[in-house]
């Protein structure tokens, strides 16, 4: 019952969601890490291609998803209270939480869809192409002329003439590709960053867009930064810790223009496994809270104040 309702909520509200104005400003925030990236290529000497994979982080799970979820996860109940329609949500048997769930389901596959076509529109049309790599670089080292040593870590070097270059295996992880970090990172902010909003749209449904930019500039942008154990308790924490290791990462290894950040407490110091559980975590405490203030409390039509 619950299930099919909550399906029934998402067709209709992502049709809904698919109309003249607000489809025109999802394709504008689509399209802007991709503008952003060719007046940065068209400025000739931009920022450095260490910035590369920071900068699409930044773009497009924390501009696309997150601006795309702004728009239809944080008002999801204000829109309901302001359009006279919530009586007929509220007297139906489970009629709140299946407005909530569908809301949910839109929102996280609008965000996805806008983070996948972003993706795949930065990539080609810009010269970021040609960074689609796996960041840092391999090491390159010239092998040696005496091959009398057997057991060194150079006998894993392919046999060559003297004075070529040749890549050494570094026993680590091996790094996932830019496009693939970002598709993984567009897929876990959809989900946590629209739990989130669903709370702080039903605690505050007065004015939902303005608690929530405040709760993200300042929760998710300032305090998550900080080198503190309070930072653990965000969602930015945790993603970032999950993409520098995609990325084959290490503090050590990070660029001279980015040793601002070289602190242990910047970054879980958990497994991937770890970030993950703790993630899925938080979805569920928000999601748990939002039903629980949806179902408990008293809403009255019509409120805008």
């Amino acid at each position: 019952m619950l299930i099919r309702s909550s399906l029934a909520v998402f067709r209709y509200e992502f049709k809904k969601s698919f109309s003249l104005g607000p489809t025109i400003l999802w394709i504008c925030v689509i399209a802007f890490p991709t503008v952003l990236q060719l007046l940065i290529d068209q400025a000739g000497n931009g920022i450095p291609t260490e910035f590369s994979g920071v900068l699409l982080v930044g773009t497009i799970p924390g501009a696309v998803c997150l601006l795309t979820i702004l728009s239809s996860m944080a008002p999801y109940l204000n829109a309901e209270l302001e359009g006279n329609t919530w009586p007929y949500i509220a007297v139906r048997p489970q009629g709140r939480t299946s407005m909530m769930l569908g809301k949910y389901l839109v929102s996280v596959t609008r965000s996805i869809i806008a983070g996948f076509l972003a993706i795949a529109l930065v990539f080609p049309s810009t010269s970021l192409n040609e960074l689609n790599r796996d960041i840092p670089p391999p090491m390159t080292v010239r092998p040696i002329t005496d091959t009398s040593s057997k057991s060194t870590t150079w006998s894993e070097v392919t046999n060559a003439d003297v004075g070529t270059e040749k890549v050494i295996k570094i026993e680590k992880t091996k790094p996932y590709p830019l496009w693939l970090s970002l598709v993984i990172l567009v897929i876990l902010s959809s989900f946590c960053y629209s739990s989130l909003l669903c709370l702080l749209g039903t605690i505050m449904h007065k004015r939902p867009m303005i608690l929530a930019i405040i709760y993200v500039l300042l929760v998710e942008g300032v305090i998550s930064l900080l080198p503190a154990v309070v930072n653990a308790s965000t969602i930015n924490f945790y993603l970032r810790s999950i993409f520098l290791r995609m990325m084959g990462w290490e503090l050590t290894d990070l660029p001279n223009a980015l040793s601002f950040i070289n602190d242990p407490n910047m970054f879980s110091q958990f497994s991937t496994m770890g970030d993950l559980l703790s993630l899925a975590v938080l979805c569920l405490i928000f999601l748990f809270a939002a039903n629980t203030l949806l179902r408990n409390r008293e809403y009255h039509v019509g409120e805008t104040l």
